[in-house]
């Protein structure tokens, strides 16, 4: 199933990467290098699932999230970090985000992708 997903990761190797994988797999891929620029995007347009940092310039991972859901409750997301293990990570945002711990492998993110997709009623207008 293809999706509109954005993409916000201030490490430049990461965001491209992460994009290349899923615009491989034929997804539309929106990028935005923090927090505020993703926030400027989403008042514009809507996305079936957001992939972010969590340790970001401007706005980190939660603060964003925070904003995230006030314009869009419903959308699922993955958190990508370096700084949180998966166990501790799932133990935060319990109900909020999947974790994927960098460096993660690419099967790992294309399988979270669409399970995350395949079990979202959400869809992007």
């Amino acid at each position: 199933m293809a999706a509109k997903i954005l993409v916000v990761e201030d490490d430049l190797l990461n965001r491209d990467l992460i994009c290349k994988v899923l615009r491989k797999e034929g997804h539309q891929v929106v990028e935005a290098c923090d927090g505020a620029i993703a926030l400027e995007i989403l008042q514009v347009l809507a996305f079936d699932l957001v992939i972010t940092d969590f340790v970001m310039p401007k706005l980190n991972g939660i603060e964003f999230v925070e904003h995230l859901h006030s314009l869009q409750p419903r959308i699922p997301i993955i958190f990508v970090t370096g700084f949180l293990s998966v166990i501790s990570g799932k133990t935060i945002l319990d109900d909020v985000a999947e974790v994927l711990a960098k460096p993660f492998e690419l099967d790992v993110l294309r399988s979270t992708v669409h399970r995350l997709l395949d079990s979202t009623p959400y869809s992007a207008p």
